[in-house]
């Protein structure tokens, strides 16, 4: 169970094996969730935590994720008893220069242009629509000019472009399913400029804190990544790893709650050049998101969680960069 503490003013304290959200004014309590029971706490600004259910939360390995109003985590609190690999982050730095690390990346985004051609096959199909299934096939297609091999930078420079091309066509395709007040037809982030954007990053903030757990439970540098740029502050392995599974978890979540008009754009809060979810809408995305996760599928013949599939993805790229394995395989999801 995913907690969320977004209403101004509350904090969340220890009661024996329980955490309990108070009310800073007149110390009401609100709500009471057994730490058995709880997988994460997602804390926004303006909420607080106490050092005790801090102290509870490591004890019973929970996650506690602080973000913005976007759904952007910016800090995050686990144990300082958990050991990271070093062998490990010296293979993350001698693969990157590497053939191994453009194989991660051509692997990464030959995933993410595959999903979302099978995403938007599922959505012709339901709909019967002829035009977009062309458009899935032709991002499918892009897989075909991905570089095999050969002068790194060259091969690089070709990934991004293969990935952009495909990303602008799919995000394109989808401004024909969604309703036109919900989404303008292509992709805005910070701030978001319509409803399905602001559904997008906010989900794509809970994927961020699902991946970087996953990240260093197998033991990687969050920050030492293979396809997005370094920079002081940015976690480059987590992003690269999330996009195997931006479509499969995300996206048709929030397709889903746009269609079937669960969340609605009253449920938006205008802000400079954009919009946010407002309280209603930020809930509804955090009970899609986690059944998304919790969700299992079939996959190589073993039954999985999408939660479990990000941390084996994880522990795949491991493997490959530390030579256990002579090949990456990317998550693909047809389903």
């Amino acid at each position: 169970m995913r907690v969320v503490i977004d209403e101004y003013g509350t904090y969340v304290h220890k009661k024996r094996n329980r955490f309990v959200t108070l009310n800073n004014k007149d110390k009401a309590i609100k709500w009471e969730f057994s730490a058995d029971k709880v997988s994460q706490i997602l804390i926004y600004r303006g909420a607080a935590i106490t050092a005790d259910a801090i102290d509870l939360a490591v004890e019973k390995g929970i996650d506690i994720i602080y973000l913005d109003r976007f759904g952007k985590p910016f800090a995050r609190t686990y144990s300082c008893k958990f050991e990271n690999s070093a062998a490990i982050h010296r293979c993350q730095v001698r693969a990157y220069d590497s053939e191994k690390g453009v194989q991660l990346m051509r692997g990464m985004i030959e995933a993410k242009v595959r999903n979302q051609s099978f995403l938007l096959k599922s959505l012709a199909k339901n709909r019967e629509d002829r035009e977009l299934e062309e458009v899935a096939e032709h991002i499918f297609s892009l897989c075909a000019g991905l570089p095999e091999g050969g002068d790194i930078d060259i091969s690089r420079n070709r990934l991004f472009g293969i990935e952009g091309e495909a990303s602008r066509e799919y995000f394109g395709a989808l401004g024909t399913v969604l309703p036109e007040k919900a989404y303008s037809g292509k992709r805005t982030k910070q701030p978001p400029e319509d409803l399905f954007n602001a559904l997008l990053s906010y989900g794509y903030g809970i994927l961020y804190t699902e991946v970087e757990k996953a990240c260093v439970l197998a033991g990687l540098d969050p920050y030492m990544g293979f396809m997005h740029t370094d920079r002081p502050g940015k976690p480059s392995m987590v992003l690269d790893l999330m996009e195997e599974f931006r479509q499969p978890v995300v996206d048709r979540a929030a397709i889903s709650l746009v269609s079937k008009k669960v969340v609605k754009p009253e449920e938006l809060k205008a802000v400079e050049n954009g919009f946010y979810l407002d309280r209603s809408g930020r809930h509804k995305m955090v009970e899609a998101m986690s059944s998304r996760l919790s969700k299992i599928i079939t996959y190589r013949n073993y039954q999985h969680s999408f939660s479990t599939l990000v941390l084996r993805q994880a522990r795949e790229v491991v493997k490959f960069i530390c030579g256990q394995e002579e090949a990456y395989s990317p998550f693909v999801y047809g389903g």
